[in-house]
């Protein structure tokens, strides 16, 4: 039973950032420690607390984390599951830019491998693979210019033949992350690993209070990183993310369930009720294990569309909030999370 309490002073409930970073923060040392972890939070926008069997500090947990760090980003970005962000990009005609979206044969095939291994050793790369990789809603190719649907094959060395090729279709991928641009998940993953490479007092710092880094981006997971002209004390616009925070986010995508309906991408906690698609988390007391917040996510009261007329279930459940962050839209993608606004109470 987890007995030891250690809070996490800026990871915050009521932030898109701050809970997905203190999910992330669960994930990792669930792993290292392999036993049940728990996560609570203080309050209604408070700090999100571990609570472990054995006392633990701020810098022993840094530590910890750290040591999930990629010694070589550029060769494996993802130690605790090995090669899924480095998975090759599809190279036929029109395939998407990111190896995480493939053919769903070859999506099939590996979930297939990734399952056995994980009967066999406690092998983790089957969890990650689909919550990475989103089997239940498929795309064709994009359109080639150049290209043709059609193809001219010879038939018994006589005549032309007209023959119809099939469209191959591509698996997506987690709708938490918000691609612009040629950004893809492993690049961003990538970005946000050096950055914690290079100094990782960026870990540290991500528990206890954020330090915004100039020119990263934050991978669109926090509106403050966008750095408008406003916010910035030189007048100019830049990009202001917090790397630490924003790579203890991207392992928080392990807690959330993929699902569509073949041809839109949808998750757990993910609210696509309204025009722009939006995080929905609840903010609860008990402490709870990384399963058990994962059947909390997908409890129908969190997802219903008015919580309050389910307040005394909620209640029941250890839920105190529950709180939303929609995706801005920019002009040819989505962007980054608006700030999280309370639903209830």
């Amino acid at each position: 039973m987890s007995t030891h309490q250690l809070e996490l002073p800026a990871l915050h409930s009521n932030d898109p950032l701050g809970f997905l970073a203190a999910l992330g923060v669960l994930e990792l040392t669930s792993v290292a420690l392999d036993q049940a972890v728990r996560l609570s939070w203080r309050g209604l926008a408070a700090p999100a607390v571990l609570h472990t069997e054995h006392p633990l500090t701020l810098d022993e947990l840094t530590e910890l984390l750290v040591g999930f760090l990629p010694h070589e980003p550029g060769k494996e970005l993802l130690p605790v599951a090995p090669g899924i962000l480095g998975l090759p990009r599809h190279t036929a005609p029109g395939a998407p830019n990111d190896g995480l979206r493939m053919p769903i044969e070859d999506a099939h095939r590996l979930l297939r491998g990734f399952a056995a291994a994980e009967r066999l050793h406690n092998d983790h790369r089957a969890r990650w693979f689909a919550a990475l990789v989103n089997q239940l809603c498929i795309t064709p190719a994009k359109k080639v210019k150049d290209e043709t649907q059609q193809e001219r094959q010879e038939v018994n060395g006589q005549s032309d033949h007209i023959q119809q090729k099939g469209p191959v279709w591509y698996t997506e991928s987690t709708p938490f992350f918000a691609a612009s641009g040629r950004m893809t998940l492993t690049n961003n993953w990538l970005k946000a690993a050096e950055q914690c490479r290079r100094d990782e007092a960026h870990v540290r710092t991500a528990l206890t209070a954020w330090i915004r880094v100039a020119d990263y981006t934050g991978a669109n997971l926090d509106h403050r990183s966008s750095g408008d002209a406003a916010m910035t004390s030189d007048g100019k616009p830049s990009q202001q993310g917090v790397p630490g925070a924003t790579w203890l986010a991207l392992h928080a995508f392990a807690a959330f369930r993929l699902t569509g309906d073949a041809t839109t991408s949808a998750a757990t906690a993910w609210d696509t009720s309204a025009e722009l698609p939006a995080l929905r988390w609840p903010i609860w007391t008990p402490p709870l294990t990384r399963t058990a917040i994962s059947a909390l996510l997908e409890h129908s009261v969190i997802r219903g569309a008015d919580p309050a007329h389910a307040t005394d279930t909620l209640i029941e459940l250890g839920v105190i909030g529950i709180c939303s962050a929609t995706r801005t839209k920019l002009s040819n993608s989505y962007g980054p999370f608006e700030p999280g606004r309370m639903l209830w109470p």
